[in-house]
């Protein structure tokens, strides 16, 4: 364990050795889903304290942000083209065109 973080064996690529890939705990993963479902946006001081209490860089916590938001995004788009897409095939042929 580093930094509350568990490790993956490295990967040698063409002889070379990869840096070990870290994965967040299940614990840090669920505080930072549960910050992330109160609000989305990361303020400087709670990335901070955020940090500070799972014993993550803050650079980390701001990626995981990141990285949650922009897959939080995609879903909202993709429900908004789904009912677009429902709603548009409910209309008349004849509606399409005026």
């Amino acid at each position: 364990m580093l930094d509350g973080l568990d490790e993956e064996d490295s990967i040698e690529e063409g002889g070379q050795e990869t840096e070990k890939k870290r994965h967040l705990s299940m614990h840090q993963v669920k505080a930072l889903e549960k910050n992330f479902d109160v609000g989305n946006k990361l303020e400087p001081e709670k990335k901070v304290k955020l940090a500070e209490e799972l014993g993550l860089q803050p650079r980390q916590v701001a990626i995981w942000f990141q990285n949650r938001h922009a897959r939080w995004k995609t879903n909202v788009l993709e429900k908004d083209y789904a009912m677009l897409k429902a709603n548009r095939e409910k209309e008349p042929l004849w509606k399409s065109f005026s």
